[in-house]
């Protein structure tokens, strides 16, 4: 009796990845794995390619749909289906669940006429409520990891056959992946991979064991295509696994559902591989868990006690970072105005259909979430979601009749309401509670969240940067997971953790001696207690927008020295049209002389740092540093604009008086598949002011926010000076 392999393989590309990145891929990796696929027709195996990339492959390389025809018609791939635009599906609503299911598998059945059975889990992140929507949807099976069956307390003996589970009576077979199989290959030697099979077989006789596992790993990660495919591994792999046909017979998942019956029945628990909630955790526990894990296997412990020891939730990332629970929140309120408008008929039905896509596709998973593989810090995948949020809500916005609009709820559901405004040419969230700050300023026009950047903060990987990096010998490369790569030097200079979220209209009070290199380095005191407190707000409507007025009666100082002040901030958001106002009045309970400069930070991102087609201008005058990475101070300003002339978006701040301006990037360090990096998350700027209080006088200072297209960004509208070049 033989012993079954069943392999599937899972290729995927971000929305808003660059073509050239893509390219790269098809090139490194998904071509040349196919073709070298075809010429063992004995290797049989399920395919899975997100919604994505099979777009991207139509459009780019229609050449590639005719290989995958002929070798479905040879029986040696089945295809899978899965969420079209590989959302993390616990994370979206049971409706777009079930819609994002059925696009792909539609899309399956056009292009390839199948219809498939089984599915491939976005990062496997399985939640025991998901069976009757996976079931609904058409699917009767789908690989998950061993880790999913440990955390249940099955045991490896008990991992080589299929299990059944159900929710509500709807039933999903489910495949045991062997995390040994995903490290081993390509990573061990062949003959180490066909050794561990031949075991498993003898105290398995017709058993199954289950390789699923991403497709990147044969080209697109560091070192793996010459690994794969110059040295030959993969072609090696699979001759030993044709040369052992006589024992081993490797399938898709469909044959071995079919053929192996399942071992009983099973209900898991969250999870996802290992990893993932190792990541999902709050940076100390992460290394708290790493520790715990090294003192396990150091004593011997690991292999029989490990099953018991895991990390977080994967939800735990919209807790962790603030920035994916900003956007996944909009998500959500994205969906909700999309179900309210497909519960009843709509004579505009082609745009409700575009406004669904670009929904799905803002539900894109990798910039939720950040790992070695999570895009979360890639602001350019975050922009590409936001576009796909920003413009669905425009359509969606305009359909319900509801273009210029405000609304008070809990977006972000902390418990605290935010208010949320819409304008035909900008759309914003103010957080009341959270420091009064601008959460989220959304150009209509150009689909941007100017406001999309990420703090820095620490992460529980950061420790490495200590260690020096090693390298692989032998025939073996090294897992990602096992690697650490510096890309530049230096790198342990930026782990700065930010105390806030960076956001427009921060308001600082800090010691007058405080420098732009104190303040970028965190190395400053805050005097006030205005950056993270609540703020008071109420809400009025004038003929030409709406007013967000926000108040906090806070200190000012230290200990004996903290005076009593009043700060207030007007925000005057506009019915139409790209430009906000904001008056800043400060008022002290009684005549002081205030030793502090008082800061209002502004904070966009416009992604490219150095790109010469990208640029900041000082009142009229373009700087010697004009790059959006520079760190730069000027001593008397006005108005501040930058252009980016490669999106054509356009960011004006305008000062009614002048002040001192600073300029700084945000940089952050993370660990991706390539290692340590540096990436650039947006520009902090910010105007200060020395408030004199001894006359008893308030102080009053009132900006210009314009934010939109290029081509419309105004004149100065509140200093009177000359108006920048559009050409």
């Amino acid at each position: 009796m033989k012993f079954t392999l069943a392999c599937a393989l899972h290729d995927h590309q971000p929305v808003g990845n660059f073509d050239h990145v893509v390219e790269a891929a098809y090139r490194d990796c998904y071509l040349p794995f196919i073709q070298l696929a075809r010429r063992f027709p004995r290797v049989r195996f399920s395919y899975h390619q997100s919604g994505i990339l099979w777009q991207w492959q139509r459009k780019h390389h229609p050449e590639f749909f005719p290989l995958i025809e002929e070798m479905i018609s040879s029986g040696q791939i089945e295809l899978l289906t899965g969420a079209f635009y590989e959302p993390i599906l616990p994370a979206i609503p049971d409706r777009d669940k079930s819609g994002q299911l059925a696009m792909l598998s539609t899309y399956l059945k056009e292009y390839f006429h199948v219809t498939p059975r089984g599915m491939w889990l976005a990062e496997r992140v399985w939640e025991p409520n998901l069976p009757a929507v996976i079931h609904d949807g058409g699917v009767g099976y789908l690989p998950l990891d061993d880790t999913h069956f440990k955390y249940a307390g099955l045991k490896d003996e008990q991992l080589y056959g299929p299990y059944i589970t159900e929710e509500a009576g709807k039933t999903v077979t489910l495949l045991p992946i062997q995390q040994r199989l995903r490290y081993l290959i390509p990573f061990g030697v062949p003959e180490e991979v066909i050794g561990y099979l031949r075991q498993a077989a003898e105290r398995h006789p017709g058993g199954l064991a289950v390789y699923a596992d991403d497709g990147e790993k044969f080209g697109v990660w560091p070192d793996t295509y010459r690994h794969c495919y110059t040295d030959r591994w993969l072609e090696r792999f699979f001759t030993l696994l044709e040369q052992n046909a006589d024992w081993l017979e490797v399938v898709p998942l469909s044959e071995a559902v079919a053929n192996i019956p399942p071992i009983g029945r099973v209900y898991l628990p969250t999870a996802s591989y290992k990893e993932m909630l190792q990541w999902a955790l709050p940076a100390d526990s992460f290394v708290e868990l790493e520790h715990f894990e090294n003192k396990l296997n150091a004593l011997g412990l690991m292999e029989r006690f490990g099953h018991f020891v895991r990390g977080g939730h994967w939800r735990g990332f919209l807790t962790k970072y603030p920035e994916a629970n900003l956007m996944h929140k909009k998500m959500l309120a994205v969906s909700d105005l999309y179900q309210e408008l497909a519960a009843r008929p709509h004579p505009e039905a082609n745009e409700l259909a575009r406004a669904r896509d670009l929904l799905y596709a803002g539900q894109c998973n990798c910039p939720y979430w950040h790992g070695v593989f999570g895009g979360l810090y890639l602001p350019h995948l975050r922009q590409a979601v936001y576009r796909c949020l920003v413009e669905a809500e425009t359509i969606l916005l305009k359909l319900a009749g509801r273009t210029v609009s405000v609304t008070c709820e809990d977006r972000d559901r902390d418990g605290y309401t935010d208010i949320i405004l819409s304008g035909r040419g900008l759309g914003m969230v103010v957080s009341p509670h959270d420091g009064g700050r601008i959460l989220e300023l959304d150009s209509r026009e150009t689909g941007h969240n100017l406001t999309d950047c990420l703090s820095r903060r620490h992460e529980g990987y950061h420790h490495k940067l200590l260690e020096p990096p090693g390298s692989a010998g032998g025939d073996k490369a090294r897992s990602i997971h096992d690697m650490v790569v510096v890309k530049e030097s230096g790198l342990e200079r930026l782990l700065v953790e930010d105390a806030y979220l960076r956001r427009p209209l921060s308001d600082h009070f800090l010691p007058t001696g405080t420098t732009l290199d104190d303040f970028s380095a965190v190395r400053h005191v805050e005097l006030g207690d205005f950056v993270n407190r609540p703020y008071d707000y109420s809400l009025n409507e004038h003929d030409d927008g709406f007013e967000v007025v926000l108040t906090r009666q806070g200190h000012v100082g230290r200990d004996e020295h903290a005076f009593p002040l009043t700060l207030t901030k007007a925000i005057l958001f506009p019915r139409q049209g790209n430009t906000i106002t904001v008056e800043y009045r400060l008022k002290p309970s009684s005549r002081i002389d205030l030793k502090a400069i008082f800061g209002v930070e502004f904070d966009f991102n416009l992604l490219a740092p150095e790109a010469p087609d990208r640029y900041a201008m000082i009142d009229v005058i373009m700087p010697e540093q004009a790059h959006l990475a520079a760190a730069a101070e000027t001593p008397e300003a006005r108005r501040v604009v930058y252009l980016d002339r490669y999106q054509q978006v356009g960011i004006a701040i305008e000062a009614d008086r002048p002040g001192r301006l600073w300029r700084m990037p945000i940089y952050t360090v993370s660990l991706s598949e390539a290692g340590f990096e540096k990436v650039f998350q947006g520009n902090c700027t910010m105007f200060l002011f020395q408030p004199s209080f001894a006359s008893g006088e308030d102080f009053v200072v009132r900006f210009a926010l314009y934010a939109g297209p290029l081509a419309n960004l105004p004149e100065n509208h509140l200093s009177g000076r000359a108006v920048i070049d559009h050409t």
